[in-house]
C-alpha cells in the first residue's frame, strides 16, 4: 500500500483550516489454500479528501470535519471457491466485491463562559456503500443451505448529543452534570423470510434516545456522594416480514459513596436499580437491584494494603444477558460467578532514583 498525501493548511478569520487530499494505490495479493490453492489480488487507486476548519470567539470554540475514505474488499472473502464439506450447508466466496466507502461528517460547539458552566454539542452524519452482508439460500426440499457475501448500499446514521455540567453552590462541591443524545440508523442487510427460500433485503429503522444524570457532592476530601440515574428508549421498526416492532426502555437508578473513616479505614459501595421494560420476550423485563461495596484498609505507612471485596451481595444478576441491536436480538451466555465476595493483601514498593554526584 502507498500514499501519497498533499496538505494545506491556513491561519485566516478561521482560525485553522486543514486540507488533505491522499492518493492512495493498493495492491494486494493473498495465496490461499482451501484445500486447493487460489490466487486473490486487488488493485485500487483511491483519492481521499479531509477537511478540518476550528474558530473560536470569546469563549465559544467551532469545530468541523469532513471525511472520504475507501477501502478493498477482506481477500479471503474474495476467494472463488466453494466449500461444501458438510453438504448441509456450503459456503461461497464471491469474487465480484466492490470496494467500500465511507462518508463522514460531524460539527461540534462547546461553550465555557467564565468557569461558571461547560456546554457541548455534536453532530454526526455516517455513511456507507458497498457494506458486506451474506446471503443465505435455504432449500427446503433438502433442507441444505448456501451462504456468500455479497455488498449492500444504504447503510447510514446519525445523532445528536448534548453534555452539560456546572457547579449549583459557590463552594463548587456540587456538581450537575447531565447528557443527552439522540440517534438515527438506517440499518440495511440481507435477512430471510418464509416467503423465500433465499435472503431478502431487510431494511431497519432503529431510532433511540438516551439521557444519563449525575449529582455529585464532595464536602471535603474525606466524604464524596453521587447519585445517578440513566435511560435508553428504543424504537425500532420495520416492513421485513416477521419483524417484531421494538417499543422499549432501559433505565437505571442508583447511588454510590466512598468515606474515609477514623484508623484509616476507607469504605466504598455503590448500590443501582437496572430495570428493562416493553419487550415482547417476558424474560428481557428484569429489575435488578446490583449492591457493590468494598472496606480497606492501608498498614505500614501505606505500603501495605488489606481490601474486602463484594460484587452483586444481593445475588441479582444472571449469567445470561440479553442485547438487542438493528437487525435482531442476541443472547449471551458467561460462564462465570456473579457473585464473590474477595479478601486481598498488596504490598507497594517505592524505589526513588539514585541521586547523580553533581
Amino acid at each position: 500500500i502507498h500514499t501519497i498525501s498533499p496538505a494545506f493548511q491556513t491561519y485566516q478569520w478561521i482560525n485553522l483550516m486543514i486540507i488533505q487530499l491522499p492518493v492512495r494505490i493498493i495492491h494486494k495479493k493473498l495465496y490461499y489454500y482451501r484445500p486447493d490453492r487460489y490466487d486473490v489480488s486487488r488493485h485500487s487507486l483511491f483519492f481521499f479528501f479531509f477537511l478540518k476548519l476550528q474558530h473560536h470567539f470569546g469563549k465559544s470554540y467551532w469545530n468541523m470535519t469532513a471525511s472520504i475514505n475507501s477501502d478493498t474488499p477482506d481477500l479471503t472473502t474474495m476467494v472463488d471457491y466453494r466449500d461444501d464439506a458438510n453438504p448441509l450447508s456450503t459456503i461461497l466466496g464471491n469474487s465480484n466485491l466492490k470496494n467500500s466507502h465511507k462518508y463522514h461528517a460531524s460539527v461540534s460547539y462547546s461553550r465555557n463562559p467564565n468557569n461558571k458552566y461547560n456546554l457541548t454539542v455534536n453532530a454526526n452524519y455516517s455513511k456507507t456503500d458497498n457494506a458486506i452482508a451474506y446471503n443465505y439460500i435455504f432449500n427446503e426440499q433438502t433442507g441444505s443451505s448456501i451462504t456468500q457475501p455479497v455488498n449492500v448500499n444504504g447503510n447510514w446514521k446519525t445523532n445528536v448529543e448534548v453534555n452539560y455540567n456546572r457547579a449549583i453552590n459557590k463552594a463548587r462541591n456540587l456538581m450537575l452534570d447531565n447528557q443527552i443524545q439522540g440517534s438515527y440508523n438506517h440499518n440495511v442487510d440481507l435477512a430471510s423470510t418464509t416467503k423465500s427460500t433465499g435472503s431478502e433485503r431487510s431494511i431497519v429503522n432503529y431510532w433511540t434516545l438516551s439521557d444519563q444524570f449525575n449529582l455529585n457532592y464532595r464536602p471535603n476530601d474525606l466524604y464524596e456522594f453521587t447519585l445517578h440515574a440513566k435511560g435508553n428508549y428504543d424504537l425500532i421498526n420495520s416492513r421485513r416480514e416477521g419483524f417484531n416492532r421494538i417499543n422499549a426502555g432501559d433505565y437505571s437508578v442508583g447511588f454510590n459513596t466512598t468515606l474515609n473513616l477514623p484508623w484509616k479505614f476507607q469504605v466504598s459501595t455503590d448500590i443501582t436499580m437496572f430495570a428493562r421494560r416493553g419487550y415482547q420476550q417476558a424474560e428481557m423485563n428484569t429489575t435488578d437491584w446490583v449492591w457493590n461495596g468494598q472496606l480497606t484498609r492501608s498498614f505500614c505507612k501505606g505500603h501495605l494494603l488489606a481490601k474486602v471485596q463484594g460484587f452483586d451481595i444481593l445475588h441479582q444478576l444472571s449469567s445470561i444477558q440479553y442485547a438487542v441491536n438493528a437487525q435482531g436480538r442476541t443472547e449471551s451466555w458467561h460462564n462465570s460467578i456473579p457473585s464473590y465476595l474477595m479478601c486481598s493483601l498488596s504490598w507497594r514498593f517505592n524505589i526513588n532514583p539514585k541521586k547523580s554526584n553533581p
